[in-house]
């Protein structure tokens, strides 16, 4: 197969990972959503456009949450369309309707159309965010269509507030669209969008016009609608490039522009980077920098350079991408095809070679059909860092001068035993034994050296052994083929032996950082004690590096420790503490050898993965030393894998933490099942006692019943709490009728209410509800009890009932009961399925909400308690003795086994109110 043919072997492992995990996994929804630059584009209406067409191709479709904004074009769509109902959310005294999801994955539709993805639901929902509910749907194999605006796009964010100058705070991750099938782009000209504003079809009255004054100003739409523009075209340009991986197809589609430059350590790289960056904002396309890794090592002032370079590039916006291959010119172009490149910069050569091709010509020459920009760079910073002739002051490196002198000496050597043995072995020997010297040179020394032997030997040879001795004539044609062999040889093997060892160098490089790498993670990862694994991590990074080294790992509440760890070889200064605080807050390294605050004695590093920054990592080199490109390299990936660790540490903290709960929970739940048990006996007898005594005008005797009645209620409580808790609580609905539950729940407290004014509103035209009776009316007794104690004797206890948001769903069939009397029959849709037809005139079953209202004229909630009435043990100040704090959490644990919630509040004339919203099926009557 050909180099530049080949497929990408990290992309084959994902391709061959992945489909293997989507085959284990069960299917998945698919995601379509419509975008649009803002509000009254029309993405609504073209989703339910397309519902209505998936309708008729025989999809279940529900209209899961649609917002129509009171458009009729929009309402009417939804004629034929399954509407499901929504589900009541109190929020600060307002009653707000949300998402039913958990009737949506009942339901199960082939079809969903979740509205406006980046809504925030109400407090206390299951998820802060719609996506995520859209997220769960997709999980359980249900297809979503969904909308949203570009400036809820959380990469887009920043731009849209230096736009419009507003802050959006509602927004979808970018992985959610990463994850989107089908991503369809609704648009809608400027001038046609302000027009619909101006008729009212976007918002109505004061609303349109102060739209047109602030958000919706011309100037602000254009941007935005560009900015959707090339969002879709960003996803496209995506997909684009994973079909052609998946194609395998090795030359470019230009259906965009993207460009690339190659880079290295020269001092005109700077000056491509800043060309390329221009070109790209003219063209407005992304650009990526390709450093290719050469077997060839680099000098300090090389590394140096490229360490500049490449930060430049990140600083300019571009991406960055580092390469091995011996080849720049095959590598640059392999890297192009495979990231759809369309124009590939590079600088132009400075000086013709007529023995070797530039990488310019070589780019133009296999470049197929990718455009190659040669640009003439200028030299960045003072004319002193562009590449200048060795001067005589430097000096060759002691290896060099020992290769040069060993070559010398090799080739005294062999022309001494030579001239000795020319009489018996003839001058062509004599050349072969010195092609032979060269040969085994090339084994050892470089190119330069090999090359003075083999001049060295040849001119000896032609010298004192080719007829005419002693001079440097060749006359015959054999004799000079010879001659030039040797130069021919000498290159040949002297390159050779180069290459081989500048890769050997930088395999072995490669293979020590490698190593380094296991021995880090090793050492701190696999170490029983933490903080002895960290201590022996930075001791073997100290002794690689040859460096101090200091970690610095923030404690739990993500703040930064006043010291740094034991272990480390080095104590920050008071400054250095102040550089350690700007690299926590600013997540990018600093201090010496980079760009902020280089008068620090120490460079530092944060410690973060793609989730969380655990700390801060530093390394002060000792004199003079520098820190080079490699060092650097192998600092960074240190960083990271100290960081995984102290990361894994940090979650098996929680995990350790949540077995402790757990544990500690369940101690708790015993305890108390135990305790109320033992407590329960004894309590029985000592009523059976008191109802045996006929002294009813005893003082002592009365005052015993009821602290026997308190404490049997505490009992109860105790076990009721015991039996939530562990799951046992499981709903029997059955029909019944809901002022049968208003009265049962109130003759269960006549005791706690006496002396109390109890006033029962509940319509006698209510319907039957289908519900556990048993639950329900020990969830009002637990909140009438509480209103009881909360309100002096005199007060009014208000308890009110009513049914909303009624609709039809099923007809009760003709063999079944038509009134809540007979409880035993199941009515449920699932059961009139399977049932004979319904009679013509049979009742219709109805969905909706029963909501339920305890009052009373007390002193009312505190605003601060309004959020933890219902926490366990939690009493309000001023509280009566004798309670538990139970009764609120009891309550609330019963409404949500019946699939509902429950609210707490204050009325506007004093006093606290509770209520319930319970969604159940209706008979009426």
């Amino acid at each position: 197969m050909h180099e530049d043919n080949r497929p990408d072997p990290d992309w084959l492992l994902a391709e061959h990972w992945g489909s293997g995990a989507d085959s284990a996994r069960p299917a998945h929804g698919r995601l379509a959503l419509f975008l649009g630059m803002c509000p009254g584009v029309g993405k609504t209406y073209a989703m339910l456009k397309a519902a209505r067409q998936r309708s008729r191709e025989g999809l279940s479709v529900l209209a899961g949450l649609v917002e129509t904004h009171g458009r009729a074009d929009t309402a009417s769509l939804l004629d034929g369309l399954e509407v499901l109902p929504r589900v009541s959310r109190s929020h600060r005294g307002h009653t707000v309707e949300e998402f039913d999801l958990d009737a949506a994955l009942r339901r199960r539709p082939d079809l969903i159309l979740v509205d406006e993805l980046a809504h925030t639901n109400v407090p206390g929902s299951r998820h802060a965010k719609r996506w995520q509910d859209v997220q769960e749907l997709l999980a359980a194999g249900i297809d979503v269509l969904t909308t949203l605006n570009v400036q809820h796009i959380e990469s887009q964010v920043d731009t849209v507030r230096q736009i419009t100058g507003v802050t959006i705070t509602e927004t979808v991750p970018d992985s959610i669209l990463d994850q989107a099938d089908e991503i369809q782009l609704i648009d809608l000209s400027v001038p046609r969008l302000l027009e619909r504003l101006a008729e009212g079809k976007v918002y109505r009255g004061e609303r349109s016009a102060q739209a047109m004054e602030g958000f919706f100003k011309e100037a602000n739409l254009t941007a935005l609608r560009e900015l959707a523009l090339r969002f879709t075209v960003e996803q496209v340009d995506r997909d684009l490039e994973e079909i052609r991986r998946r194609r395998r197809v090795s030359s470019p589609w230009k259906t965009s522009a993207r460009l690339m430059v190659g880079v290295g350590p020269s001092p005109y790289a700077e000056s491509l980077l800043r060309w390329t960056r221009r070109a790209a904002a003219r063209l407005g396309c992304p650009w990526l920098v390709v450093w290719v890794e050469s077997p060839r090592a680099l000098t300090e002032e090389d590394q140096e350079r490229l360490a500049g370079t490449l930060g430049l590039a990140r600083r300019l916006g571009a991406e960055v991408i580092s390469v091995a291959a011996e080849s720049i010119s095959a590598a640059l172009l392999r890297t192009a095809r495979e990231r759809n490149v369309t124009q590939l910069v590079v600088g132009k050569p400075d000086r013709f070679r007529w023995w070797r091709a530039s990488l310019a010509d070589q780019l133009i020459r296999d470049s197929g059909d990718i455009d190659i920009c040669v640009v003439r760079p200028v030299i960045s910073g003072p004319a002193s860092t562009a590449p200048t002739a060795r001067s005589g002051e430097e000096r060759l490196p002691e290896s060099l001068v020992a290769e040069y002198s060993t070559a010398l000496a090799a080739g005294f050597v062999l022309v001494s035993l030579a001239g000795g043995a020319a009489e018996w072995l003839g001058y062509m020997a004599v050349g072969l034994v010195f092609l032979l010297g060269v040969i085994l040179a090339s084994l050892r020394l470089r190119r330069g050296p090999v090359l003075l032997l083999a001049s060295l030997l040849a001119l000896s040879w032609d010298f004192f052994f080719i007829a005419p001795r002693f001079t440097f004539h060749i006359s015959r044609v054999h004799d000079v083929i010879m001659f030039v062999m040797f130069f021919i040889v000498a290159f040949s093997m002297g390159h050779l032996t180069t290459r081989l060892r500048q890769r050997e160098k930088a395999e072995r490089q490669r293979q020590r950082h490698t190593a380094a790498l296991l021995r880090v993670t090793q050492s701190a990862a696999l170490s029983a004690d933490p903080a002895k694994g960290q201590a022996e991590a930075l001791r073997t990074i100290s002794e690689l590096l040859d460096a101090g080294t200091a970690l610095v790992v923030r404690r739990q509440d993500h703040t930064l420790p006043e010291a740094a760890h034991p272990a480390s070889t080095f104590m920050p200064t008071p400054k250095e503490w102040g550089v350690i605080h700007w690299v926590y807050q600013n997540r990018r390294p600093a201090g010496r050898f980079t760009g902020t605050l280089p008068e620090s004695a120490a460079t530092w590093f944060p410690l973060q993965t793609a989730a969380t920054l655990t700390g801060v990592f530093g390394v002060q080199l000792e004199g003079t030393a520098r820190m080079d490109f490699g060092m650097r390299q192998a600092i960074e990936a240190f960083a990271l894998q100290l960081a995984l660790v102290l990361e894994k540490e940090h979650f098996l903290q929680a995990v350790r933490h949540a077995e402790m709960l757990t544990r500690s929970q369940r101690l708790q739940r015993t305890l108390l099942d135990s305790v109320s048990h033992e407590l329960k006996t004894p309590l029985a007898v000592i009523q059976a006692a008191l109802e045996g005594l006929t002294d009813a005008d005893n003082p002592w005797l009365n005052e015993i019943r009821t602290a026997s009645q308190r404490l049997r209620r505490v009992v109860n409580n105790l076990l009721e709490m015991t039996r939530i808790e562990s799951a046992a609580v499981q709903p029997r609905r059955e029909w019944c009728l809901v002022g049968d539950l208003v009265q049962q729940a109130l003759g269960m407290t006549d005791d706690s209410l006496s002396g109390r004014e109890v006033a029962a509103d509940v319509p006698s035209g209510l319907p039957a509800v289908r519900t556990d009776a048993g639950i329900l009316c020990q969830a009002l007794a637990n909140l009438l009890h509480n209103a009881a104690i909360y309100t002096p004797p005199g007060t009014r206890v208000e308890i009110s009932a009513a049914v909303r948001d009624s609709k039809p769903i099923a007809a009760l069939p003709a063999s079944s009961p038509q009134r809540p009397a007979v409880a035993e029959a199941d009515t449920s849709a699932e059961a009139v399925e399977g049932r004979d037809a319904p009679a013509e005139d049979a009742p219709t079953i109805h969905q909706g909400t029963l909501e339920l209202r305890i009052a009373d004229h007390g002193p009312g909630i505190p605003k601060a308690d309004l959020e933890r009435v219902f926490e366990k043990f939690h009493r309000l100040p001023g509280s009566p003795t004798g309670g538990t704090g139970l009764g609120l959490p009891i309550a609330q644990a019963l409404v949500q086994a019946l699939g509902g919630v429950i609210t707490a509040g204050n009325r506007p004339g004093g006093g606290a109110v509770f209520t319930l919203l319970l969604p159940v099926d209706l008979l009426p009557a």
